[in-house]
């Protein structure tokens, strides 16, 4: 039985699974471990590049099952190592990292899960901008209430919540995952070095925030607090997300300082107008910029009314089991997991 499981999540990632599972081969042969592919079905030659590594391979039955969420919890119901580390196919592990989270979980009972630091390869994006801010800043390592960009889980601590990933989010499954964690005690722990090169999409801003809300990661910003909705763990993601509730307030704040100052009818708009050019004034210096600041607010408000679409849309029970198939080297199913 394998110590370790890397899960890989890959859909129509032809151009740099090759890459990705090179690497992951790689540090897997340092820690007795195994590297499962999971294949969002793709359409491309993704599958067929993966079968030239030593790795396993398991698709979705159905179509429909088909998320980010649901592609790790997939790779998990096939996982066999006592630890899993969850990849995405744009993702490169670097060298040392698995061995290392590794030997801290199991010098430490108490930790559920180890992550590093994610590097990008080319900042293209503002949510590039702000890893590698991050990344930047941290010279120590931290404590901290999620793992986001990957990470390496103890299956125990998992299995003590239910599930590794929830089936139903498209986005957000890693802080919905440690919002769970913590709310059992346990502690993740987040290392001083780099555990990836992260690729991401040759895109823009305003090309991401199309891609996000066309593939329903942007509505999982309300997804996950329905999700979350009468558990203890639901505070967590709450402040995560606050501008969801800050930009209704705002608003609402804004009209009724228009309305209780006594603005006349006609002028009421352009005064709601300068309430607004007030608060971006704010956001412009927060940001130490005024293009930077507008963004921001750009950004809250897309994101709220992203929400609003996702509160509103059931979500897939995550205890549910998802149909899945192991593939042969004929691409013939191997084994079925439900």
């Amino acid at each position: 039985m394998p110590t370790v499981s890397i899960l890989v999540k890959a859909l129509n990632e032809e151009r740099r699974v090759a890459h990705c599972l090179q690497a992951a081969v790689r540090e897997a042969a340092l820690v007795d471990g195994e590297v499962i592919v999971v294949d969002s079905l793709s359409t491309d030659r993704t599958v067929a590049i993966a079968r030239q590594f030593a790795v396993r391979i398991v698709q979705f039955d159905a179509l429909a099952d088909r998320g980010c969420g649901a592609a790790v919890q997939l790779g998990f119901q096939f996982a066999k190592g006592d630890f899993v580390y969850v990849l995405d196919g744009d993702m490169v592990l670097q060298p040392g990292f698995l061995a290392l989270a590794l030997a801290r979980l199991q010098a430490d009972p108490g930790l559920a899960g180890v992550g590093g630091r994610v590097t990008d390869a080319v900042v293209r994006t503002s949510s590039d901008r702000r890893r590698q801010a991050a990344a930047a800043v941290q010279t120590t390592e931290q404590t901290v209430k999620e793992l986001g960009g990957g990470g390496l889980y103890r299956v125990a601590a998992v299995r003590q919540t239910g599930y590794l990933a929830h089936r139903g989010l498209a986005a957000y499954e890693e802080a919905e995952l440690g919002a769970r964690l913590c709310a059992g005690g346990w502690q993740l722990l987040r290392l001083a070095r780099t555990a990836v090169l992260h690729e991401g999409h040759a895109e823009d801003n305003w090309g991401m925030l199309l891609r996000l809300w066309r593939n329903g990661r942007a509505q999982a910003t309300g997804a996950v607090l329905r999700a979350a909705a009468g558990h203890p763990w639901f505070w967590q993601l709450a402040r995560k997300q606050v501008f969801v509730l800050l930009v209704p307030l705002l608003h609402l704040l804004i009209w009724g300082v228009v309305v209780v100052v006594g603005v006349d009818a006609p002028t009421r708009w352009l005064a709601w107008a300068g309430g607004w050019l007030v608060v971006s004034g704010v956001f412009a210096w927060r940001k130490r910029g005024l293009a930077a600041g507008l963004w921001a607010l750009l950004l809250w408000h897309y994101f709220a009314l992203a929400a609003l679409a996702g509160l509103s849309r059931p979500v897939a029970d995550p205890l549910r089991p998802i149909g899945g198939h192991e593939l042969t080297l004929s691409s013939r199913p191997l084994a079925r997991r439900t």
